[in-house]
């Protein structure tokens, strides 16, 4: 009676505790309309989470040139091959686009902690989240480099906390 008692125990604790393992980031979907909080735009659709080999952090030295560059240039975007010839000769990314795809440089945010970027892609833009444990800190511009099949009509880019 007793091993019964604890088998029927073990079967209802066993889903649970399945459930509460640790697996890596994988491919997700994200089932929501994107809103632009400045225009209330709605840009319809839902987004496939970016695979963490498809975005990529600068070096700083050129991350700081390109990003003052892009917000000179009022761009949010810009295809990596296009900003070699103007910036110089800096070292954009070890980033290898995917077959079919484009290195792509957009505008992100950040701040100063040891967060880390992840990307959200639907038809009509890119989402770039930076998360970090803790409070965001004071924002700063940033430039990732993703690998896209199309440049994105829209990007979007927050520091987002979890304590």
């Amino acid at each position: 009676m007793q091993i019964e008692a604890m088998l029927r125990a073990a079967l209802l604790l066993l889903p649970m505790l399945g459930g509460c393992s640790i697996n890596k980031f994988q491919h997700t979907e994200w089932r929501s309309d994107w809103v632009d909080v400045s225009s209330d735009a709605i840009f319809p659709g839902n987004s496939t989470t970016l695979p963490l080999d498809r975005i990529s952090t600068l070096d700083p030295d050129s991350e700081a040139a390109i990003a003052e560059w892009m917000l000179k240039n009022s761009l949010v975007a810009v295809s990596a091959s296009e900003v070699e010839g103007k910036i110089g000769s800096r070292r954009l990314s070890g980033l290898k686009p995917a077959p079919g795809e484009s290195l792509y440089l957009v505008r992100a945010a950040s701040d100063e902690g040891n967060g880390t970027f992840i990307g959200y892609v639907n038809d009509k833009g890119l989402l770039i989240m930076y998360g970090v444990m803790g409070g965001c800190g004071e924002q700063k511009h940033r430039v990732v480099a993703v690998s896209l099949r199309d440049k994105p009509a829209n990007v979007f880019g927050r520091c987002s906390a979890a304590l």
